[in-house]
C-alpha cells in the first residue's frame, strides 16, 4: 500500500455558513463574529478590553478567553438588511 511520505498541515474546515472571512485587527472585532481556534471555529461572545485598543480579550462559550494581539481572519455573519 502507498504510504504519503509529506506532511501536509491540516486544513482548514469551511467557514461557518452564512459569514464572510476578512482579516481584521482587534479593534474591529464584534460579538457575534467567529474566529479559528484549536481546531474549531468558535463565536465571540463577549469581548473587554486589554489595555487599548490594540488588544482584546475574546470571550467564547465553552472555552477560556483568549487575548487577540494582532489582525486576524475573523468571519461575520451577513447582514441582510
Amino acid at each position: 500500500m502507498y504510504e504519503r511520505r509529506i506532511k501536509e498541515p491540516p486544513s482548514i474546515p469551511p467557514p461557518p455558513r452564512g459569514t464572510v472571512g476578512s482579516n481584521r485587527p482587534p479593534s474591529d472585532v464584534r460579538i457575534g463574529d467567529f474566529i479559528y481556534l484549536a481546531g474549531a471555529y468558535q463565536r465571540v461572545r463577549d469581548m473587554r478590553s486589554a489595555g487599548t485598543a490594540a488588544h482584546r480579550v475574546l470571550i467564547f462559550a465553552g472555552r477560556e478567553p483568549w487575548i487577540m494581539r494582532e489582525a486576524r481572519i475573523t468571519y461575520r455573519p451577513i447582514d441582510f438588511r
